[in-house]
């Protein structure tokens, strides 16, 4: 390392500060990363209490109002973690700039870092064109502790790239829990649905509406929306769900049947693509019972 020209100094320092712009923008992805999958994992809890079962369970059980507070609590913190991760990647970008400049002005650089005193003169033989002839000067080189935060840097760029395949891995896992969380919490809004037109009919005798079923006529997270009218419940994906393409339908529609003596008539259907049919087997069998206090065709 020793006879470093002051050129050559400075670009190493440059590379040295680009290392370290590099770890924080590297380390503000894999934050992001992990907010979004907070994010969708909040987005999911709070569509599950607000569904028929969920707000049934969390007007009724300790565990469930607790668990509710807190993810509202969590939810109100996602905007500061936002903000702050954007401050993150904002400042490794501003590093990363500086080492640019480093590298492609070294002369210019070299008489800032000395004004800053982060590096200083050796008195040697002059360097044509980049001082005057009076001040035959280059760059110290680099001492031994600054050698061990190069190693350090490298070890740390090493470290993160680990990190980083890690947790590519763990996030599809995660990808794959969320869209298996998202399907049930589709079936749990069905299954209510179903619960709240069965009750409402063994008390009128008749078929209600969103309204006489005490749900929403609309409603949505971030995989469905959902549509509740006086016969009918659909479920739409928003996204593709594995090979499941957006824009397919889960629907329950209600009718009844006979004159004297009214049955209430429940029809499920998935939908017609076989690749999201297949997500949800156990969709044609939501609400039934073997014994039935309600008749209802299969």
């Amino acid at each position: 390392m020793n006879g470093l020209t002051p050129i050559r100094t400075v670009r190493l320092v440059g590379a040295m500060i680009a290392i370290i712009g590099m770890i924080f923008v590297l380390v503000s992805r894999v934050l992001t990363a992990v907010l979004a999958i907070a994010t969708d994992a909040i987005h999911l809890a709070l569509a599950r209490y607000s569904n028929f079962t969920g707000r049934i369970a969390s007007r009724n059980f300790a565990e469930d109002k607790q668990l509710l507070a807190m993810v509202k609590d969590v939810n109100a913190l996602l905007p500061t973690a936002e903000t702050a991760l954007t401050i993150l990647l904002v400042i490794g970008i501003l590093i990363l700039l500086v080492a640019v400049v480093c590298i492609a002005f070294p002369k210019q650089a070299v008489h800032v870092l000395v004004a800053l005193r982060l590096l200083k003169w050796d008195m040697v033989e002059p360097m044509e064109g980049l001082l005057d002839d009076a001040e035959p000067v280059v760059a110290t080189p680099l001492s031994k502790r600054t050698k061990i935060t190069i190693a350090g840097c490298s070890a740390g760029i090493v470290l993160l790239v680990v990190l980083l395949a890690v947790f590519s891995g763990f996030s599809e896992r995660q990808q794959v829990a969320n869209v298996e969380s998202a399907l049930k919490d589709m079936q749990d809004w069905a299954a209510g649905y179903v619960d709240a037109q069965k009750a409402y009919f063994a008390r009128n005798n008749d078929i209600g509406g969103p309204k006489s079923l005490q749900l929403p006529d609309t409603a949505q997270t971030d995989y469905f929306k959902y549509k509740v009218t006086g016969s009918r419940f659909v479920a739409e994906n928003k996204v593709q769900l594995g090979s499941c393409a957006a824009g397919n339908k889960w629907t329950v529609s209600s009718s009844t049947k006979g004159f004297f003596t009214k049955e209430l008539v429940l029809y499920r259907s998935l939908p017609k693509d076989t690749a999201c049919a297949s997500l949800t087997p156990e969709f044609k069998n939501i609400g039934r019972h073997k014994k039935n206090a309600t008749p209802e065709k299969p």
